[in-house]
């Protein structure tokens, strides 16, 4: 079995993930996670780095609220790590701060990926 401490992010994550522009509807969100059958959406700028993350319980806990826009319900500065980072230093960091996705970014902060919970898991899985 791999160490994880031996295994970059870059390895395991999801490549060009969907993507949306903050100024994005809620609706058009929802519909691209149920399209792609994926969990969160990277809200990036014109040079797609990472300017904020919408999850389907950001979905869940926005609808009653109002809101309309990607920018009125995602959460900003989302977790990223360089594309070099380690499966061990991925999976610290979710644990840590509770969260389910890390933004995976280049050295000029142009988003390159994510790595998910699910990701993670599968790489156990497959080591077994």
């Amino acid at each position: 079995m791999l160490n994880p401490a031996d295994v970059a992010v870059s390895d395991l994550m999801t490549r060009t993930p969907i993507t949306a522009p903050p100024t994005t509807s809620i609706d058009a969100i929802a519909e691209l996670m149920t399209q792609h059958h994926i969990s969160c959406i990277p809200i990036v700028d014109d040079a797609r780095r990472p300017t904020g993350i919408v999850t389907k319980l950001d979905l869940i806990e926005c609808r009653a609220a109002g809101r309309t826009t990607a920018r009125e319900i995602m959460m900003p500065h989302a977790m990223t790590l360089p594309a070099t980072a380690t499966l061990a230093t991925a999976a610290s960091l979710m644990s840590h701060e509770g969260f389910h996705h890390v933004l995976i970014v280049d050295a000029e902060r142009a988003l390159l990926g994510v790595v998910s919970t699910f990701d993670i898991a599968r790489w156990v899985a497959h080591q077994a």
